[in-house]
């Protein structure tokens, strides 16, 4: 009787995570189509097929809902960026792993994009500890990639690498802000050639910013010697 019951408990725990899963699915791809703002939780449930209260029995808010979506995002990218650091660990550059990192980037649409809604709306409806898991999480990856930055730049001590990729996510951000502006000031960007400067393209604005935090650290480890 026990081993019946542990099998239907293992059958209900696979169809949970599934729907779980799926509810992550779509909200992804309708976060890629209309954004953040005007996506309602409603809306994520409908497209699942779901009851607005079931959709609150696996995530409570949709704050919370979109930071497990970033945490999702996150472990696919780390992963794509650890494997190709792998790849080219015996012959790449400062200046290469800036464009490995930014190829990872716009490999990977939405992520930028979501990471900028973290701090300023994610974070801020958010419970302690889901607040605690989700930096653990960034910490890990963090200092995981980081340590193969230090085995690739010979310039980087040992923990300054998990301090590069938080410089690089900072500079990821600042960078995307501009680059995808709102509606109105992309028409005025079009129509007023003399704004041109403040038309910024993110993948090389963001990989000559990052090739010059990683020469600048180079040049000061290179003067200490």
């Amino acid at each position: 009787m026990g081993s019946l019951e542990g099998r239907r408990r293992a059958v209900h725990d696979v169809q949970k995570e599934e729907r779980r899963q799926a509810i992550l699915e779509q909200a992804w791809q309708l976060f890629l189509e209309h954004g953040y703002e005007a996506l309602t939780m409603s809306e994520i449930a409908a497209a699942t097929g779901l009851a607005k209260g079931t959709l609150f029995l696996y995530f409570k808010t949709k704050e919370t809902l979109f930071l497990t979506l970033v945490e999702q995002q996150l472990d696919i990218f780390f992963a794509q960026l650890n494997i190709r650091l792998e790849e080219a660990r015996s012959t790449v550059t400062s200046a290469g792993v800036a464009r490995l990192i930014c190829d990872v980037l716009v490999a990977h649409p939405g992520l930028t994009r979501l990471l900028s809604i973290v701090h300023t709306i994610l974070e801020q409806h958010i419970p302690l500890e889901t607040a605690l898991h989700f930096k653990q999480m960034l910490l890990q990856h963090f200092q995981q990639t980081g340590s193969l930055l230090e085995g690739i730049l010979p310039f980087l001590p040992a923990g300054e690498g998990a301090h590069v990729l938080l410089q690089a996510y900072a500079l990821a951000l600042g960078v995307w802000q501009i680059s995808d502006p709102a509606p109105i000031v992309r028409q005025v960007l079009d129509s007023q050639p003399a704004l041109q400067p403040f038309d910024v393209q993110f993948a090389p604005e963001f990989t000559a910013a990052l090739q010059a935090l990683l020469n600048g650290l180079e040049q000061a480890v290179r003067k200490m010697d």
